[in-house]
């Protein structure tokens, strides 16, 4: 999935769910920074959750999968039950990347 935050596009992965909580949505891998106004910036990455588009959907916020499906992008997230908004991309302070160890995408330590 094609995702474009604050003006940089990335291709991030994304699950359909078929059954839960989450069914007939997406939910993307943890490459996410949120933040809330009570409890500042969420210790951890977070994933977003991809919802089908109504009609009054902001085209801006529409991404489209691999199959042509189209997807609204969705910004409100919880950790731990409590709020926070997806404010950006999360990065490591090293390399300027998604954090791909904390996400579990690493295939093991770097070092």
């Amino acid at each position: 999935m094609a995702i474009e935050l604050d003006g940089i596009l990335r291709m991030v992965e994304a699950q359909y769910h078929r059954t839960g909580l989450l069914t007939g949505r997406m939910l993307t891998e943890r490459v996410f920074r949120a933040e809330s106004a009570t409890l500042g910036e969420c210790p951890v990455p977070v994933p977003m959750g991809l919802f089908r588009p109504k009609e009054n959907t902001d085209p801006r916020l529409v991404v489209i999968d691999s199959a042509g499906v189209k997807w609204t992008m969705g910004f409100t997230v919880q950790h731990y039950l409590r709020p926070y908004r997806i404010t950006g991309w999360h990065t490591t302070e090293a390399d300027g990347l998604p954090d791909r160890k904390v996400t579990g995408r690493s295939g093991g330590d770097p070092s």
